[in-house]
C-alpha cells in the first residue's frame, strides 16, 4: 500500500446510503489529502448530474471538486460519442437526467433506434421495459450503465440496472454492452483522465462482482469495505484486502 499514488473510491455503500453518512468518509479522505494523494469517485449511478454527489459528500463533510466525481452517466456520454456517430438515433429508458443529457447529443427516435441505453429510475414501469423491448431490432446497439442489480440504501437496497439487462437480454437475445464498474472502459476512462498509473492506483468498493473484481481484472489493486453489499459466500478469492469501515484504511496507507 505504501506504493499508492491514486485511489478510486466507490460512493453508494462506501461513503453514503441514500442521505446515511457512512463513519470513516470524513477520516480517509482528510488523511490522502494530506499525504497528497490524488483521488477520485467511480459511481455504477448515472441518475443525476455531479453536483448532486457532490453534494451528498458535502452533507458528509467531504468537500470535493466536481471534477473529481466520474458517474456512468458521464461514461455513457463519453463510450457513446467515441463510438458511434453523431446522426444516430437513441432512446434512453433512465432517469429524467440521463434523458436529457443523451438527448442533447443525438436524435430521439421511440420506434427504431440505433442506440437504446439502460440507465435506472425508480418511476421505471413494466410499460416502459415492455416498449423498450418492443423497439430494439436487429441494427439496434444496447449499451447500459451498469450490471448491479441492487443498490445500498439506509436499511434495504433498491434495485437497479442489472435487473433491466436481465430482463432485456432474455427476451431479445442481444449482446449489451456495459460502460460501468466492472467492465475495463470504466477504468480505463479514470487512468486516462488523471493520468494514473494502474500499478500504483488503488480501487475501495463494497461490490465484489464490480469494484473488486473489475479492479482486479484490470491490473488495480483493491480494498473491499463491509459497509454495502455483502461478499459472495462462494467466492475463493482471498487477493484483496477487507476492512470494516474506511477508518481502518489509514493504517495501510
Amino acid at each position: 500500500m505504501e506504493d499508492i499514488k491514486f485511489i478510486i473510491f466507490d460512493l453508494d455503500g462506501v461513503f453514503y446510503k441514500d442521505e446515511h453518512c457512512i463513519e470513516g468518509g470524513k477520516e480517509i479522505v482528510e488523511h490522502i489529502k494530506k499525504n497528497d494523494t490524488e483521488f477520485c469517485f467511480l459511481t455504477n449511478n448515472s441518475n443525476h448530474p455531479l453536483n448532486f454527489y457532490k453534494n451528498r459528500l458535502e452533507a458528509c463533510k467531504i468537500s470535493v471538486e466536481e471534477d473529481k466525481i466520474v458517474t456512468t452517466g458521464v461514461l455513457l456520454q463519453n463510450y457513446i460519442v467515441k463510438n458511434f456517430s453523431t446522426r444516430s438515433s437513441i432512446y434512453v429508458l433512465g432517469s429524467s437526467f440521463l434523458k436529457n443529457s443523451l438527448y442533447k447529443l443525438f436524435d430521439f427516435d421511440d420506434t427504431n433506434p440505433d442506440i437504446v441505453v439502460l440507465g435506472m429510475d425508480e418511476n421505471i414501469k413494466l410499460k416502459d421495459i415492455s416498449k423498450v423491448i418492443n423497439i430494439i431490432s436487429d441494427k439496434t446497439k444496447i449499451i447500459a450503465s451498469n450490471p448491479d442489480k441492487l443498490i445500498p440504501k439506509k436499511e434495504t437496497f433498491g434495485l437497479e440496472c442489472g435487473v433491466l439487462i436481465d430482463i432485456i437480454k432474455d427476451m431479445t437475445g442481444k449482446d449489451i454492452k456495459v460502460v460501468g464498474k466492472p467492465d475495463s472502459f470504466a477504468y480505463s476512462y479514470i487512468i486516462e483522465k488523471f493520468s494514473a498509473d494502474k500499478k500504483q492506483t488503488l480501487m475501495v468498493g463494497d461490490t465484489y462482482e464490480t469494484d473488486i473484481l473489475g479492479a482486479k481484472n484490470f491490473g488495480l489493486k483493491t480494498v473491499w469495505v463491509n459497509t454495502g453489499n455483502k461478499l459472495p459466500t462462494s467466492i475463493r478469492d482471498d487477493n484483496f484486502l477487507r476492512i470494516d469501515s474506511l477508518k481502518e484504511l489509514v493504517k495501510f496507507l
